[in-house]
């Protein structure tokens, strides 16, 4: 998608004509335009919700080291996103207005492949969670255990909220919830 759309604002057959400062687009540089944006959309929607967790995933729980690199690592993690999303709107834009939409386009476009190129380099180093179970039926699991005890009182010993008595989860492949009281 990132592709496409530096594509599109580089090669003079697919980006529009201009002239007297009016610019007109052919109805294939307007599908070219939108089929760029739909797959950045598909893919910027699939790799979202992903990343954080799978991040996560690299940490062990139970180690006190790790788990203190966990928080660290979701810090330097938004610290990045919001340090791109600045980038973004300041730097790219100038780069836009002053060099060239092509340009704009194609450095994220360079650095996303870049990216790809450093993930699967280091595939083999990453701790892989296998999944246990459908999430669907966890969510409704737990949608319909907050309607049923709705009214009941929580108890002290934060060892008897757990769902099973069991060391394991009662899900092969995951582990128990802690207890918290940050959604009391």
């Amino acid at each position: 998608g990132m592709t496409l759309l530096t594509l599109s604002a580089s090669i003079d057959g697919l980006k529009p004509t201009c002239h007297d400062g009016k610019c007109h687009a052919t109805s294939g540089n307007v599908a070219m335009f939108f089929v760029a944006l739909y797959l950045i959309a598909l893919g910027t929607g699939g790799i979202k919700p992903c990343v954080s967790s799978f991040g996560a995933d690299q940490f062990d729980e139970t180690d006190e080291k790790e788990k203190k690199r966990k928080s660290s690592f979701f810090n330097w993690f938004y610290f990045s996103i919001n340090i791109g999303a600045l980038v973004a709107s300041s730097v790219l834009v100038y780069i836009q207005e002053n060099v060239g939409w092509g340009w704009g386009f194609g450095i994220p476009a360079v650095m996303m492949a870049l990216a790809i190129v450093f993930f699967f380099s280091g595939s083999k180093l990453y701790r892989i969670q296998k999944p246990g179970g459908s999430p669907l039926t966890r969510l409704a699991q737990v949608i319909v255990a907050s309607l049923r005890k709705y009214n009941l009182k929580v108890p002290t010993d934060k060892a008897l909220l757990y769902e099973t008595e069991d060391s394991e989860s009662g899900i092969k492949g995951s582990r128990k919830l802690d207890h918290t009281k940050e959604l009391s």
